[in-house]
């Protein structure tokens, strides 16, 4: 039934557990992480568990055991991916959003195709190979139109390259128009809920297509139903209590591991952020440290999903998410696609989106210089097949992070010398080398061998 709680999320459980559950002891932690490394699954009282450590060495065993699941499953490579913003019209009164209906500080706009092609060049131009496009939650539910932007994102190309991977955050849709962007070759679909906690969903979302908080709930089964191979999971960090989030998120990847052979494929873990228009507070603020640790918590939760954070969160905290389990970034576009939309931006000329303003060379650098992660634009995975039951599969028997390295290299390669400034090529072929003396012999050779096919001119090379 769509209209009422779905079996697998179990409120009065959750509260139970993060009420009785107290902070386990150096042996019991010990045995957790254990056990997330080895990459069992964890049940709720361990994640709870998690949740419940204060003392400064197991907050270090927590984040120090964090980074090597992500390591074990996905080798050092961070994914860098661009969302692009294909209009901000949108049926529902959310409001933390800055698209929502009757929000009239923002100037309202449907990108043409044409729009789309010059946006997703700037991208391309910047060295992006994955975008996620992003939209409102259309007040017809267009699905042709999601289809025909991801058939132009498949066709953009210039002398440098090309976008490889289409991801869509648009919204629930209906099986029948998740069938119809099946065959358009979509990437992942992103499904966030936002916050499972239903007192806090239905205060936030008051009106319009996302104020179904049942409908909502069910959206990652009817997306899997209609042949979606990759469903994102996601929080709005701070809209609910965050503890009782990240443990009904957790129930919700193993329903859907249970039925579907994968659970989330990726973890999108946001922050709420003030939003034009909008004078509504989160109601349960994060502070850095507790951020940090739902990363953390995540990954050992979920040890083979994609941990996606934003660039939208201050450098220095991003950073510290890559060394706590995150996988992905969000990186946002500084050469700007938007310049339209701001002319009559509204009353006060407020531009949309907000705070996407930063350059993939810089978040590259960041990364090289500071927390010495490997860059990676690869798409390997999805054009091989790689994808849903089998995707988990590999990744669960650490088979990708032989992959990963190697591809990651190739790829970044590529991304040095096409389109990083001087200063970045020298710190990438430095780390480049480093990573090469760290690798296994068979994986250290097929990543040579790519290398040498990428200096002498050949692009979009893996194995």
């Amino acid at each position: 039934m769509k209209d009422m709680l779905p079996a697998w999320l179990t409120p009065q459980e959750i509260d139970s557990v993060l009420a009785k559950v107290a902070e386990p002891d150096s042996a019991e932690l010990s045995a957790i992480l254990e056990k997330s490394l080895a990459l069992q699954p964890l049940g709720l009282a361990e994640v709870a568990a998690l949740l419940r450590v204060e003392s400064k060495d197991g907050l270090r065993d927590i984040f120090e055991t964090a980074d090597k699941v992500k390591q074990k499953v996905y080798g050092d490579r961070i994914v860098l991916t661009a969302p692009l913003h294909l209009s901000n019209h949108c049926g529902s009164e959310c409001l933390y959003c800055a698209n929502r209906r009757g929000n009239t500080l923002i100037e309202r706009k449907y990108m043409t195709p044409p729009e789309m092609r010059e946006a997703a060049l700037h991208l391309v131009r910047q060295g992006h190979k994955r975008v996620i496009l992003v939209s409102g939650q259309l007040p017809n539910a267009d699905v042709e139109y999601l289809a025909e932007a991801v058939s132009v994102m498949y066709t953009v190309y210039d002398d440098l390259g090309e976008l490889r991977r289409v991801n869509i955050n648009a919204g629930m849709l209906s099986e029948e128009d998740f069938r119809t962007l099946v065959r358009y070759d979509i990437g992942s679909m992103l499904l966030f809920q936002e916050t499972y906690h239903e007192e806090s969903y239905r205060a936030a979302h008051k009106s319009g297509p996302k104020s179904n908080y049942f409908r909502r709930l069910h959206g990652p089964d009817i997306a899997k139903q209609a042949g979606v191979n990759e469903v994102g999971l996601g929080l709005l960090l701070g809209l609910g209590p965050w503890k009782f989030d990240l443990l009904a998120l957790a129930q919700h990847s193993a329903h859907l591991l249970r039925l579907y052979g994968e659970g989330a494929h990726t973890v999108s873990l946001f922050r709420m952020r003030p939003a034009p228009g909008s004078d509504f507070m989160p109601p349960y603020p994060l502070s850095d440290a507790d951020f940090l640790r739902c990363v953390a918590v995540a990954r050992l939760a979920l040890p083979t999903s994609g941990l996606i954070l934003t660039t939208r969160e201050p450098s220095g905290l991003w950073r510290n998410g890559c060394s706590a389990g995150a996988s992905q970034l969000i990186t946002g576009s500084l050469a700007n696609p938007y310049q339209d939309w701001n002319e009559g931006a509204g009353e006060h000329g407020v531009k949309f989106p907000m705070s996407e303003d930063l350059h993939v060379d810089e978040v590259v650098r960041f990364l090289l210089e500071e927390s010495r992660h490997l860059p990676s634009f690869c798409t390997a995975c999805p054009r091989l097949g790689r994808i849903g039951n089998e995707f988990n599969a590999i990744a669960s028997d650490c088979g990708m992070r032989s992959q990963c390295g190697p591809n990651s290299i190739a790829s970044f390669m590529e991304f040095l010398l096409r389109y990083a400034t001087p200063y970045t090529r020298g710190l990438g072929d430095r780390l480049i080398a480093e990573k090469l003396r760290a690798m296994s012999e068979g994986e250290r050779m097929a990543a040579v061998r790519m290398l040498q096919k990428v200096l002498a001119g050949r692009v979009d090379e893996f194995i």
